[in-house]
């Protein structure tokens, strides 16, 4: 049976397009994101439907890489993207994952709102990037932005 989808929600005192930026260039992305405690070494995000998206990480020992690839299914730049989602890890004895995962930016009142959902692609149990990860990469995103 496949996993519940996960939907994380977090606002921010920054536009929606300064948030869209920190989601997808290069530069923000190294500041903030670091998942499994790994840096982000290479990234290719091309931001059109059908895109390519990759993304290389290395630990601090660069004894186990995290290689997260994907296509953009739809993007719509600082409204939304649609993108598969596809964690491999090399360091680690797992079924891989493969995820489709939608991000929406919205302006608010008071700054930019993120809608992050994660929906399971597969039937098997894999490498989880799931909520609490997603909370720590949103609250690590929102230091990056707010402070």
């Amino acid at each position: 049976m496949k996993n519940e989808p996960i939907t994380i929600t977090k606002n921010f005192k920054v536009s929606a397009a300064e948030l869209f930026k920190a989601w997808t260039e290069e530069s923000a992305l190294k500041s903030w994101w670091k998942p499994a405690g790994r840096t982000l070494t290479t990234l290719e995000n091309e931001i059109e439907d059908g895109g390519k998206i990759l993304y290389k990480f290395e630990d601090e020992s660069q004894e186990g890489q995290l290689t997260i690839e994907g296509e953009y299914q739809s993007a719509l730049p600082e409204e939304k993207l649609v993108y598969s989602w596809n964690w491999i890890m090399d360091d680690q004895a797992l079924e891989n994952g493969n995820y489709l995962l939608t991000v929406e930016f919205k302006d608010t009142e008071d700054g930019s709102q993120l809608i992050v959902t994660q929906e399971n692609q597969s039937e098997q149990e894999g490498v989880h990037p799931h909520e609490k990860g997603w909370e720590d990469a949103l609250s690590s995103l929102k230091n990056y932005l707010e402070d």
